[in-house]
């Protein structure tokens, strides 16, 4: 009989190890492949018709918590209040960073709009970590303001740490009352009242509507939650029924102390379950630690201690399983660290009659890069969903809204960690759904896009003794097709949209039009928006300035940057006297489809090829007189436009010589070597060697990034101007470690200016920021 209790024993061991496996192992598999996650800063979200929306594109990569170095296109869509999509634009991220604008012409007649921004790529995963931003648009006409029932007006939800109400113990309920337009209301008072209707506990709630209290909840019973509203009006909510067995969580995370995990329970559950093994996980999508620890039918409350060292910083999602490895109940909670944040300084230096310098200072050792909306004083044109902070360190982990995000990682009060804690609370489970986690791992149906890539087709073959010329100016584009190829493909590319670009088919004695049929990898993808519920109604006053028109007025720049460091270059710079013979190509008759190659070779270099294949050029040396009959020959060093390629020499035997510019060869005695540097045409340098191209306007491409212009306002002084019109947008200001930037903004005869600054650092580090400047 024992050996069978062992052999049991031993099986539910090796079960729940299992079990606990597959459980790591699936979460691992699930966010192996790397989420992007967008977040726009627009100079304004209320605008006048006729203005632009200006935006600056920041991408972090959620593995590693920095800017993402890979993705490179985020289509930008703007939706109207039916959710119909009305624009779209293709941004081109470099590094993690983009630009871009949308003029709000006279087709924009809607009073509100909302911005998405996604990548393909992002359509893999379950989760929705799009950005939105809802916009306002006031213009000279009357608003109409819906009409909406009592009953439309509040939301009032009781919402249980953990997620459950659990019978005959104390229970942590979360308190959220919002009104129609998703905006947290302060009560005047609030009372809570048993199934007798009498009054066992009090309650307010913070400027957010939320609060919470501790209550011990007996079985079968209800509680009712009523609360006063400024108004004198009076709302109320019930609990539902409790469990009669079941598990709640209790989180304490004060500032500068352990978090605290209790995991409370009722005398019923720890009979019956006693024995029973579960475990707490604190995970956050990169890493996650495990708790265990075995039900006791003595004990109610399970308390784990744990230093926030010993915590990734940021969100962590506490989530409970039971014996079976069923999650049973979570929690959020935020871990504070000051790594997690980065400063930017801002100095008024001189005010001049019509304009400001200011200086922007990078006060920490690595570099920054931020952008800064400069509004007047008295401004209601800015009120964005996220701030850069809430975007990257909340956003990925939550299902609701955000309101004030700037209050959560602002500058310190006293009751900040608590209202963190409240919106955590009421936000319940985080957004990553444990059944799919288990059960349906991403499938990459979508690609990881990296530019758009062009295919071209000829209806008929071309000659051997012809190859095909695209050139663009505008995109910086040069390429040359040999004969035997049909169709080919541009791969990787960045064009711009409506941008042009050339065809040409050459040989030695002629250049005439071609125009092949295009088709694109991508530029456009189909986005869809839910609006509803998200704002059931708002008005907005009417501006007493007509459509904007479209001249505009601009600043010239004054820049001041610190330790600059020079760039040495070691390679023979173009243009600039050497040792090395100069063989100018314009001055060469180049015969038909010559290659470098063929240039070479009437330059005594010799070809080499290894039994790899591999292609090596060296300089014949004349006789050697040792061994009569050979050569002594000396490898080269090959440098295409200051690349060193000789690793990749095969690649001159595709590079035509009516592309290139010059070609310095011969031996550098600075260097004991060998050298050719071949240095190509430009674009524009390509054009006018051909007089016969055709012009292909592209459908499409890239968004063209555009210098930011300040609309010419009917008024500065006009209260729509004071209240929602722009005065300044700096949207790329990069600071080296310790470095300071000053550059020239307009007063517009403001005497304070509302600065708005959104960053991260090369590290991660988030940057958020509102300050306000003196004009004199």
């Amino acid at each position: 009989m024992k050996k069978i209790v062992l052999c049991l024993v031993s099986l539910i061991f090796c079960y729940t190890l299992f079990s606990q496996q597959k459980i790591d192992s699936s979460y691992v598999s699930y966010f192996e492949n790397t989420r992007e996650i967008p977040f726009l800063h627009l100079n304004k979200t209320t605008f006048l018709q006729g203005e632009e929306i200006w935006f600056k594109t920041y991408i972090q990569e959620q593995n590693s918590q920095k800017l993402h170095t890979s993705t490179s296109n985020l289509y930008v869509s703007i939706f109207d209040q039916s959710g119909i999509l009305k624009d779209q634009q293709l941004i081109h991220i470099k590094n993690g960073l983009g630009l871009g604008n949308i003029l709000l012409d006279s087709t924009y007649k809607d009073k509100n709009y909302y911005i998405k921004a996604s990548t393909r790529w992002m359509k893999n995963f379950e989760e929705d970590n799009a950005y939105y931003q809802k916009i306002n648009i006031i213009s000279s006409t009357t608003n109409i303001t819906n009409i909406l029932s009592e009953k439309d007006f509040f939301e009032f939800k009781l919402l249980p740490e953990g997620g459950h109400f659990i019978a005959n113990t104390t229970n942590n309920i979360g308190i959220l009352i919002k009104n129609s337009n998703n905006k947290g209301l302060q009560i005047k008072k609030g009372v809570i009242k048993d199934q007798n209707n009498k009054i066992i506990r009090q309650f307010t709630t913070n400027e957010f509507g939320m609060n919470s209290v501790r209550l011990f909840i007996k079985e079968n019973q209800t509680y009712t939650f009523y609360a006063t509203l400024s108004n004198g009006s009076e709302i109320k909510t019930t609990t539902t029924s409790p469990s009669p067995q079941g598990i709640a969580l209790h989180i304490v995370n004060k500032k500068n102390e352990p978090l605290v995990i209790n995991a409370i329970t009722n005398k019923k559950t720890s009979s019956v379950f006693a024995g029973k093994s579960y475990r707490i996980m604190i995970h956050n999508t990169r890493n996650f630690r495990n708790y265990s620890f075995t039900m006791n039918r003595n004990k109610q409350n399970y308390i784990f201690i744990i230093g926030k060292e010993d915590l990734p910083p940021g969100l962590n999602i506490i989530t409970l399983f039971n014996e079976n490895n069923a999650p049973i109940s979570e929690r959020l909670t935020f871990i504070h660290s000051d790594n997690l944040f980065e400063n930017v300084r801002i100095k008024v230096r001189k005010s001049i009659t019509d304009s400001l310098k200011v200086t922007f200072s990078n006060p920490s050792r690595e570099t920054i890069n931020v952008s800064a909306s400069f509004l007047p004083y008295n401004t209601k044109a800015y009120n964005p969903s996220n701030t850069i902070s809430t975007s990257f360190l909340l956003r990925p982990y939550i299902k609701g809204s955000i309101q004030n995000p700037a209050k959560y990682f602002g500058p310190y009060y006293k009751k900040q960690q608590r209202d963190l804690d409240l919106l955590l609370l009421t936000q319940g489970w985080s957004k990553y759904n444990w059944n799919t986690i288990f059960n349906t791992p991403p499938a990459i149906n979508y690609p990881f896009e990296n530019g758009i890539n062009i295919t071209a087709t000829l209806n008929k073959p071309i000659k051997q003794k012809q190859f095909i010329v695209i050139h663009s100016k505008e995109n910086n584009l040069i390429q040359i097709i040999p004969p035997n190829k049909n169709p080919w493909v541009i791969r990787n590319s960045f064009i711009k949209k409506n941008s042009i670009i050339d065809f040409s088919l050459n040989n030695e004695d002629f250049a005439k039009k071609i125009s092949p049929a295009l088709s694109f990898s991508t530029g456009k993808i189909n986005e869809t928006f839910n609006s509803f519920n998200l704002f059931k109604n708002e008005t907005l006053e009417v501006a007493n300035f007509s459509l904007l028109k479209g001249d505009f007025e601009t600043l010239d720049e004054v820049i001041v940057q610190a330790n600059k460091r020079k760039k040495i270059d070691n390679n023979i710079t173009y243009g600039t006297a050497s040792n090395l013979q100069k063989g100018n190509v314009q001055d060469l008759k180049v015969g038909d489809n010559e290659t470098i190659i063929d240039f070479l070779l009437t330059k005594s270099y010799k070809l080499t090829y290894n039994y790899l294949g591999d292609l090596s050029i060296s300089k014949r040396r004349g006789i050697n007189r040792t061994n009569k009959g050979s050569y002594g020959n000396s490898n080269a060093k090959i440098f295409l436009d200051r690349n060193d390629v000789t690793g990749m020499a095969w690649i001159l035997d595709r590079i035509y010589l009516n592309t290139v510019k010059e070609i310095f060869y011969g031996n550098n005695p600075q260097r004991s070597r060998e050298e050719i540097h071949i240095f190509s045409l430009t674009p524009s340098e390509y054009i006018t060697k051909s007089d016969e191209y055709t012009h292909v306007k592209l459908p499409i491409g890239f968004a063209t990034e555009k210098k930011y212009y300040n609309p010419k306002y009917p008024s500065l002084q006009d209260d729509t101007y004071l209240k929602y019109g722009g005065l300044f947008w700096r949207p790329n200001i990069t600071l080296d470690p310790y470095a300071r930037l000053t550059f020239k903004i307009p007063k517009h005869t403001q005497q304070k200016i509302n600065v708005y600054i959104e960053g991260i650092s090369t590290t991660g580090k988030l940057i958020s920021k509102k300050t306000v400047i003196k004009t004199e």
